[in-house]
């Protein structure tokens, strides 16, 4: 019986350490969220794209997407969906790897044929547009991420339209100028049509509707000038 006990306790020693390292990995990336909604991911990386194209998001997920599971082969990160922004951590030396604000995104989505796959494309430095791809644990996790990121866009504009109604003329929210009322433009139609494309031939996708209120006063400016 005590020989019994004894190999127990050998077995549970040996495994402390591992349930040391997954407690520690687990409390780091929690610090790391400060209330706000955090998923354990892998980042694969960031290319520069030319235009919102399907073929342009293809050919980035191609040659992101490792032919072995990435938790094999690269570091944990987080990303941390903040009120105004999102950003991209490492876990092990909480490091910020990107930073974006949602009135920067174009759209997130979800891959079909890599179901596992997250990703977003956003404007940087003037307009560059920057594709972001992201693998998650499971398929699951990349539609949360995509559902997430959905409410923090409508959030954000009704923030936006909030601040509107209790101003009359243009108002600022981030430094965006924003008037008291929004028009589609044929502009936002074509990116309409873009991700109608998206959900039919490669999964989720979920604009944000910010962009569209920043196109529509671009729109207005050019009109008041050639008046």
């Amino acid at each position: 019986m005590s020989q019994s006990n004894s190999s127990f306790q050998l077995i549970q020693t040996l495994r402390s350490p591992a349930l040391f390292r997954h407690r520690f990995r687990y409390n780091r990336a929690a610090s790391l969220s400060q209330g706000d909604p955090l998923y354990k991911l892998h980042y694969l990386g960031m290319e520069k794209i030319y235009s919102l194209d399907l073929e342009q998001a293809q050919g980035v997920i191609k040659r992101f997407v490792p032919q072995q599971a990435p938790e094999k082969v690269g570091k944990e990160h987080v990303l941390v969906v903040r009120p105004r922004y999102i950003e991209v951590k490492e876990i092990a030396t909480g490091l910020q790897l990107a930073k974006t604000y949602l009135r920067d995104i174009a759209f997130c989505a979800t891959d079909v044929e890599h179901p596992n796959v997250f990703l977003y494309i956003c404007k940087q430095q003037g307009l560059q547009l920057q594709c972001r791809v992201f693998w998650c644990s499971s398929a699951q996790r990349a539609k949360d991420i995509t559902a997430c990121l959905a409410q923090s866009f409508q959030t954000a504009l009704r923030d936006c339209q909030g601040g509107e109604a209790n101003h009359t003329g243009p108002s600022q929210v981030d430094g965006m100028s924003l008037e008291s009322s929004h028009h589609p433009t044929d502009s936002t139609a074509s990116a309409d049509l873009r991700m109608d494309r998206w959900r039919k031939r490669r999964g989720g996708a979920t604009p944000c509707p910010l962009r569209a209120i920043r196109r529509k006063k671009r729109t207005d400016v050019a009109t008041e000038e050639r008046l």
